[in-house]
């Protein structure tokens, strides 16, 4: 009997903590077609490139601040356009135009901006 307590402990700690990492897992995401229709994607033979642009290639989509935070310590060429507090960016692939790295994070950072409460 103290056995089958101990193991009911066990899993339930196991679940709480599942259940609090999932929670602080830096919030909310925001959706990839959210992003794609606010950076103006269109799909490429490898990703995605902002207004048909081949010197706009955004590899990868990242929905929140963990995908943003993991992408940015990867090593390579590649570089992370977020959102001003990371809650949604992507992975652009140079050659980047400056041009579409300015549109990007103007467009994200409206993106990441809570809707106006209506009072």
């Amino acid at each position: 009997m103290a056995c089958a307590r101990r193991g009911l402990v066990a899993v339930l700690i196991l679940a709480f903590v599942l259940a609090w990492a999932g929670c602080s897992s830096g919030g909310s995401s925001i959706e990839d077609s959210q992003i794609i229709s606010a950076l103006k994607l269109k799909k490429a033979s490898s990703g995605y490139e902002m207004n048909g642009d081949p010197f706009c290639r955004i590899d990868k989509i990242l929905n929140n601040v963990d995908e943003v935070r993991s992408a940015a310590h990867q090593k390579g060429s590649n570089f992370v356009i977020a959102a001003p507090k990371g809650e949604a960016g992507v992975v652009a692939r140079p050659p980047f135009a400056p041009a579409c790295k300015r549109q990007a994070q103007a467009e994200l950072k409206q993106l990441a901006k809570p809707p106006k409460k209506k009072q």
